[in-house]
């Protein structure tokens, strides 16, 4: 897994928004839409005559590390490890705040090549379980490898969402409507799907759905949103929109974000973390969310939505992402 540290929003139609390692300040923006969802997954050759040809036999990769000589050695020491790589493709989006490391092998120990900031979309060439999963990928400027941890990037391209009182990226072909104090609705195109984030003063304010007949707590769980914990509770409803989900997040005094979802069923669960999992506000607790902007109330914050390209004066990073 590579997280990596870059506050910008970045990405382009044809690859990936990168920041050399060396300058992580460095700003790189999106040619690309809302529309357009990549389709992801591996492709499975068909063979002929009603047979099924065999799948690739997995290649490998070798990475070397180094390690600073001991008190009693004068010379450094190597270690190299090869790792299997399957064959993957498709797009993966950066979801993490604060970016992305991609490194030079699938490693945590592996030399950092480059950052990519939150809304960069890799084109992916391959995938390992070594080392705790990494996906091999290609941006505009550099090859190399990022976690495959879902928290930290997703596949297909995101637009984003921006306001004063927190930024969110979605998936592409979406749309959004809405103001933070009301709440923004982001809607699925082709199904009933949809997720609000809503912004109150207290708990309170966020008024969430009230639970009716028919629906029955399912679970609660620990999710983490911009460096923040906290609790998603979710429950099962009759009808067409069978799953709810709803999440409090206190960002600061007079300033908590409420989520809430409405899916289909509990498999959709991954839709919604996708947005918990890109969200951030403008609080001290949030790493590598926006800063604070004064606002007179929750209800009058104003938004913008753009493609991935992101939002421009975030200040540059302090942390990476591993």
């Amino acid at each position: 897994m590579l997280p990596a540290g870059s506050k910008d929003r970045g990405a382009e139609a044809d690859g990936a928004s990168l920041s050399p390692i060396r300058d992580p300040a460095r700003r790189y923006r999106a040619t690309g839409t809302k529309a357009g969802v990549a389709l992801v997954g591996a492709l499975l050759a068909a063979g002929c005559g009603g047979g099924t040809a065999a799948a690739p036999p997995p290649t490998t990769t070798t990475t070397t590390t180094t390690r600073p000589a001991g008190p009693t050695t004068s010379t450094t020491a190597a270690t190299t490890t090869t790792a299997p790589v399957n064959q993957a493709s498709g797009q993966r989006t950066v979801l993490s705040p604060i970016g992305l490391n991609v490194r030079s092998g699938p490693s945590t120990t592996a030399h950092p090549l480059a950052i990519a900031a939150q809304g960069t979309v890799l084109t992916v060439l391959g995938h390992t379980a070594s080392g705790g999963g990494w996906y091999k990928v290609r941006g505009t400027t550099v090859t190399g490898w990022i976690s495959d941890n879902s928290a930290l990037s997703a596949p297909g391209r995101f637009a984003a969402y921006s306001s004063n009182a927190f930024d969110v990226l979605y998936p592409a072909g979406w749309s959004e409507a809405g103001t933070p104090g009301r709440g923004v609705t982001f809607q699925a195109p082709s199904s009933p799907d949809k997720v609000v984030v809503k912004s109150a003063a207290t708990t309170g304010g966020l008024h969430f759905t009230a639970p009716g007949a028919g629906v029955a707590l399912s679970g609660t769980r620990q999710v983490l949103a911009c460096g923040v914990t906290t609790a998603m509770v979710t429950y099962t409803t009759p009808g067409a929109l069978a799953f709810l989900a709803e999440i409090s997040l206190p960002v600061r005094a007079h300033l908590v974000l409420g989520v809430e979802a409405k899916l289909g069923s509990a498999a959709q669960l991954p839709v919604l973390l996708r947005f918990v999992h890109s969200l951030s506000f403008p609080a001290q607790a949030c790493v590598g969310g926006p800063k604070t902007k004064p606002t007179s109330s929750s209800a009058a914050v104003g938004r913008s939505s753009t493609s991935v390209a992101g939002k421009p004066g975030k200040p540059a990073p302090t942390s990476t992402t591993r």
